[in-house]
């Protein structure tokens, strides 16, 4: 019987899932989603390998597990720093700044790995979720400056931000990719405003 290292066997249980679920994350980062396997991820976590398959039925599972914690983290954060901007400009000028810094720290990059790997409907279902739960403040953004198609400005936003990130270099400062995506980004929603 394994050792209990908790007050109690629930916080035992979550501890030893946020473990695993660390573990999973940095073999991903490291070794990329082929890296990781039920027996990696228990090594790392200092577990057994059964004990993982308690908390995890398959490594699909896992990878999911991950991917869905990673996308939680970065919707979280995004939404948390427009929530402290009170006008339509800021919230976007943030959107951009937060989502390219993120890409820059490399928060972003376990997810754009496990993005392209396969996945069930189920998982599936709830990235998009979360991709609409990180849209929301910037669609209600995008309307407050009279815009009427607002999908189609959020995804214009998301497409130049998307652009910018794939111009960003690893370990340097984002602030001149932030600068010229918010300056494009501004000047074609208040164009669209203006149709």
């Amino acid at each position: 019987m394994p050792r209990i290292m908790a007050p109690t066997l629930a916080e035992n249980r979550d501890q030893r899932h946020a473990s695993l679920l660390a573990a999973g994350h940095e073999i991903v980062r490291t070794g990329g989603p082929r890296a990781l396997t039920m027996a990696a991820v228990a090594t790392r976590a200092g577990l057994s390998r059964p004990a993982a398959y308690e908390y995890f039925g398959s490594t699909a599972d896992l990878l999911a597990a991950v991917l869905l914690d990673e996308m939680r983290r970065w919707s979280g954060d995004v939404v948390d720093h427009l929530a402290t901007e009170s006008t339509p400009e800021t919230k976007i000028t943030r959107y951009i700044e937060v989502s390219l810094r993120l890409i820059a720290d490399g928060q972003h990059e376990i997810v754009a790995m496990l993005s392209e790997t396969s996945l069930p409907p189920s998982v599936r279902q709830q990235i998009n979720e979360l991709h609409s739960t990180l849209a929301a403040p910037l669609t209600q953004a995008v309307a407050a400056l009279g815009i009427s198609d607002t999908d189609q400005a959020v995804r214009l936003i998301q497409g130049v931000v998307e652009a910018a990130a794939r111009r960003l270099v690893p370990g340097r400062d984002p602030k001149s990719e932030v600068r010229a995506a918010t300056a494009f980004v501004m000047a074609g929603l208040r164009a669209l405003a203006t149709d």
